[in-house]
């Protein structure tokens, strides 16, 4: 009988020993999610990273991307980056053919106890693709000459230190390939070479086969430069007759391009050749301004020519006035704006003036050809300190061409009643 109470008691606090418990962990969890409640993320386009099959190349793909859904705490949750999430597609054991492979998603960035209360959704769950199977073979390697060296040196065949590369990848794509090519460029190359190009897989139509591996990637090619005998550099001159220059004018500057070209000819007569060559004559005659013009260059052999057949140069010849300075004295002072009736003494009544200008024009003047006026308009008597105006009436020159001596000069206007009030105390000084 006691051992029956025994066993109904313990009973009894066993069961009431698990409703508290259970109902502290209810109350624990309350909490817990009150605080930090379980919430949902999504994260858009997350890219897929594919593990190679080692039996077969890819060639198709139903996704490149996923989206994933993140469930859990809230701060958790909230602290998630794209970067974080990592999607896997294992390909490593499959062989050629279609498959559909399942996403795995792996957290990058977990939080120990709280990483393993995230809860992720893929969507897809899992993507087709298509395997084809893996080929190899060594391609011949051919050099494309994209540009020649420069006018005047040839190039030998270029060598590249291997003749074959590995091509590698699905086999659709490896029998499209019929030669590994390099291409190299020579138009700056005066001198031999070797230099590493990069290799591209190509097919028949000369067209890049993307999607294939090549070992090695890079090929050094040698490659020989040297000068041909049969053309030959040559410097130019323009031949302008200075002798024709128009009298006062002088030649400033001149310019021209090209200033050398390429002359092609028997290897024995390029060497009699001096090392310029002059241009027909360029006459002057009657110029008085800058020009351009474009004259042939003049070879000494009918045999031999220019390479491109242009043997013109164009020409630019400045030509200015000789400039030269000339002094010309005792040019009378005139002056206007002022009623007769009044008396003007001007001191000094006459000015030097010295011209600069051009030759032709500043030794053609005389005197007569150079006013000075002084302009008294709306002046009253008095004595005034003023510049005459200058005016050329000859050649192209302006008062800018003109300094005169004395810049100044001194102007005295006597008004008619002054004028006689002096006469009149000059004769009673007299009578007395």
């Amino acid at each position: 009988m006691i051992r029956r109470l025994l066993r109904s008691d313990m009973a009894g606090n066993l069961l009431w020993l698990a409703v508290s418990a259970l109902l502290a962990t209810g109350v624990w969890y309350i909490a817990v999610t009150s605080a930090d409640p379980i919430r949902q993320r999504r994260f858009n386009a997350i890219p897929i990273q594919f593990v190679p099959s080692t039996m077969a190349v890819m060639t198709s793909s139903a996704a490149r991307s996923a989206n994933v859904t993140l469930q859990g705490s809230q701060t958790i949750v909230s602290s998630r980056l794209a970067s974080d999430i990592v999607l896997r597609a294992d390909l490593s054991r499959l062989g050629p053919g279609t498959h559909s492979v399942p996403l795995a998603v792996e957290v990058t960035r977990p939080d120990s106890d709280s990483f393993r209360r995230l809860v992720s959704r893929v969507e897809p769950s899992q993507i087709s693709i298509e395997l084809e199977p893996r080929e190899s073979r060594d391609i011949r390697i051919v050099v494309e000459l994209v540009d020649a060296p420069p006018i005047g040196f040839r190039n030998d065949e270029p060598q590249p230190d291997i003749d074959e590369a590995l091509v590698s990848g699905a086999a659709s794509l490896v029998s499209q390939v019929v030669a590994v090519r390099g291409q190299l460029d020579l138009s700056a190359s005066r001198n031999p070479l070797e230099v590493d190009l990069r290799l591209h897989a190509i097919d028949a139509d000369g067209n890049r086969v993307n999607g294939v591996e090549l070992e090695p990637q890079t090929a050094s090619v040698a490659v020989n430069i040297s000068r041909r005998d049969d053309i030959r550099q040559i410097a130019v001159r323009p031949n302008v007759l200075l002798s024709t220059l128009p009298d006062g004018f002088t030649l400033k500057n001149q310019s021209y391009e090209p200033e050398s070209l390429f002359v092609s000819g028997a290897p024995d007569q390029l060497e009699k050749i001096s090392d310029t060559l002059l241009t027909a004559p360029i006459s002057l005659e009657g110029r008085e301004a800058g020009f351009v013009t474009s004259v042939p260059v003049q070879l000494p052999d009918g045999e031999l020519f220019v390479m491109g057949g242009d043997s013109n140069i164009t020409v630019s010849i400045e030509i200015i006035p000789i400039v030269v300075s000339r002094q010309i004295d005792s040019i009378e002072v005139g002056h206007i704006g002022l009623d007769d009736a009044y008396e003007v003494s001007i001191v000094p009544k006459t000015a030097s003036a010295i011209v600069t200008g051009p030759v032709v024009y500043v030794d053609a003047l005389s005197l007569e050809d150079i006013q000075l006026v002084a302009d008294l308009d709306g002046l009253t008597p008095g004595v005034y300190d003023l510049t005459p105006t200058v005016s050329i009436t000859k050649g192209d020159l302006s008062e800018a061409n003109v300094s005169l001596s004395p810049a100044e000069l001194n102007v005295e206007i006597t008004s008619p009643e002054t004028a006689d009030e002096g006469d009149s105390a000059a004769n009673a000084s007299a009578d007395s």
